[in-house]
């Protein structure tokens, strides 16, 4: 599963595809250490493949992964 960090014009949310929506977040660090967390919980409850992905700027990175 691939939570996504999105910043667009500034404003900072993750999509979250288990959700199917976005949930916005007050600052970047935010975002991403909340996306993380629920990456990392996937993970351990599921024992699938779980990714953060940061998109700004025009870029994307996976920035972590967790898997077996």
């Amino acid at each position: 599963m691939v939570f996504t960090v999105k910043c667009i014009a500034a404003h900072w949310s993750i999509l979250d595809p288990a959700v199917g929506a976005t949930e916005p977040f007050s600052s970047g660090a935010a975002a991403f250490d909340a996306a993380v967390a629920r990456a990392s919980d996937h993970h351990r409850r599921t024992g699938q493949d779980s990714t953060v992905r940061v998109e700004a700027l025009g870029s994307t990175v996976d920035a972590v992964h967790f898997n077996h």
